[in-house]
């Protein structure tokens, strides 16, 4: 028997990469993860992108959660799934909002970085 393929997988995995990003870029570390203008710009360009696309999910969940509620398939532990459903329906579309507004600062931060360049020290086993 075929079944779908669970969809919240993804944004699992890719808060998993974000903690293996933050876990890779602490400061205080021997040798910086973080030591060239050029991979500061490309994070935050895939930040960026990550945050471009973070408004759509979000309406697609609330409209999948919308559907739900609208068909009669939810319940709820207290309270009704109406309350509940408005109000994570009215919290994602705020999420979308805030997505967006994330998503200029980053564009911003990308493009003011973007003429960046290097002058430090270069390490003697660099091979950039």
């Amino acid at each position: 028997m075929n079944t779908p393929s669970n969809p919240a997988r993804h944004p699992a995995k890719a808060a998993d990469a974000l903690r293996t990003f933050n876990h890779a870029t602490l400061p205080g570390r021997p040798v910086p993860a973080l030591a060239y203008p050029g991979t500061i710009y490309n994070a935050i360009g895939s930040f960026a992108t990550l945050a471009h696309r973070l408004p759509q999910a979000f309406d697609h969940i609330a409209l999948a959660l919308a559907d739900l509620h609208q068909a009669g398939h939810l319940t709820a532990d207290h309270g009704t799934p109406t309350q509940h459903t408005t109000t994570a329906v009215a919290a994602l579309r705020e999420a979308e909002r805030l997505a967006t507004a994330l998503t200029d600062a980053l564009e911003r931060a990308h493009s003011a970085s973007s003429p960046l360049g290097y002058c430090g020290p270069m390490p003697e086993d660099d091979d950039l």
